[in-house]
């Protein structure tokens, strides 16, 4: 065996030899790169990065109205992260890697988009479900939903217990009233019932953030203030609405036949009934201009976001994009249209989409994927 391991040994240098008398050695050197210039490369692109993160955080400190930054690297978001947490920003990060997620962790909200890692996961705030970033919208929204649901909850039990117990002062110190106990309870079992409808009604969210302020909620507690605008041209809810004409029909009923001698109640008759709707429905058309005027001089800079506000929902339908403004008889969805804005963004990726396949890339991309090829398998060399 070693015998024959030497004789092709030899046989194989004799074919070399041969070869290289035949074609001669490779006359080609190798190309020397000067070691001045590898230098000065290496020192340019560290420049590059240094000037480009310099850039950036000059951007922070002087452009106070930047929106948000993109296409940046992990530790220039860091560094844009501490800078403005020092400035009392509210910091929304975006992450998928393992090396995002000091930054998820220490930002203020922390989102995972779809397909990141669990060690992103597990530092991120909010994890996303469905690829892009128009999901974002509507968690956004739907929150704003959720608070102002609680907001008018809170609204109408301070507004009810200020009127039961302003009511039944009044009536005992000045007019001497024995208001039996079975009537309080019958009132507090109908405001109950038609608070429990509250979780059910139609929101339409604040088109800026919005925040729990309990001067402005004791303040306008009286008011109709499940709406910013004008009360009468928000529908509420179907439940919530049938939750109030069934209390009320009991209660005017009660007010106007109701003669019960086992707790000392008797009825008011019809006429009285009628003049204490009458006196409603006059004060509730008080009602509106009141929480307007409270509202106006109760906001900071006296209601420069929602005029702000105003001013870009007439630039959306200037443009052509669809208002959340719906009229109130024409609308036929009733808790859906919170969903609008996310569509909207949706569609707009879908053109961001559409305006990458124009590249060179995206035209591969798409004709690999119309003949069912796998881009991925395809050697490095054979890239375009």
């Amino acid at each position: 065996m070693v015998a024959e391991s030497v004789a092709l040994d030899v046989i194989v240098k004799e074919s070399v030899d041969v070869r290289l008398d035949l074609f001669g050695y490779n006359k080609l050197e190798e190309k020397k790169e000067s070691k001045f210039l590898m230098f000065l490369e290496f020192i340019w692109n560290l420049l590059s990065w240094v000037m480009e993160a310099a850039a950036i955080i000059a951007i922070v400190f002087t452009q106070r109205g930047v929106d948000g930054f993109a296409c940046i690297l992990p530790e220039q978001k860091y560094e844009i992260l501490k800078r403005l947490q020092a400035r009392k920003y509210i910091c929304e990060i975006t992450g998928d890697g393992v090396n995002n997620a000091p930054i998820l962790k220490n930002a203020d909200i922390g989102i995972a988009v779809a397909d990141s890692t669990d060690v992103a996961r597990s530092a991120s705030d909010i994890v996303l479900t469905e690829p892009g970033l128009s999901v974002i919208i509507s968690a956004v929204l739907t929150s704003r939903v959720i608070f102002q649901r609680m907001k008018n909850y809170t609204i109408y039990a301070v507004s009810i217990t200020i009127f039961l117990y302003c009511g039944f002062m009044l009536l005992a110190v000045f007019w001497k009233c024995d208001f039996p106990p079975f009537m309080v309870l019958v009132i507090v079992v109908l405001n109950d019932g038609t608070i429990m409808t509250i979780s059910k009604d139609r929101i339409k969210p604040s088109p800026v953030p919005d925040s729990s302020k309990l001067s402005e909620i004791f303040v306008i507690g009286g008011c109709p203030c499940r709406s910013r605008g004008w009360s009468f041209m928000e529908r509420p809810g179907l439940l919530l609405v049938a939750a109030f004409v069934i209390v009320q029909l009991i209660a005017t009923v009660i007010s106007a036949t109701a003669t019960w001698k086992f707790t000392n109640i008797r009825s008011i008759g019809w006429a009285w009934t009628g003049g204490i709707w009458l006196f409603n429905i006059a004060t509730y058309m008080l009602l509106d201009p009141i929480k307007f005027a409270t509202a106006f001089t109760s906001k900071k800079d006296f209601g420069k976001e929602s005029r702000e506000a105003a001013w870009a929902a007439e630039q959306r339908m200037v443009h052509g994009l669809q208002s959340v403004e719906r009229k109130m008889f024409s609308e036929k969805n009733t808790f859906r249209d919170i969903n609008l804005m996310a569509e909207e963004a949706k569609t707009r990726a879908e053109i961001a989409r559409l305006r990458e396949l124009h590249t060179l890339k995206g035209k591969v991309e798409s004709c690999a994927k119309l003949k069912s090829l796998d881009i991925d398998a395809i050697k490095p060399e054979l890239h375009i």
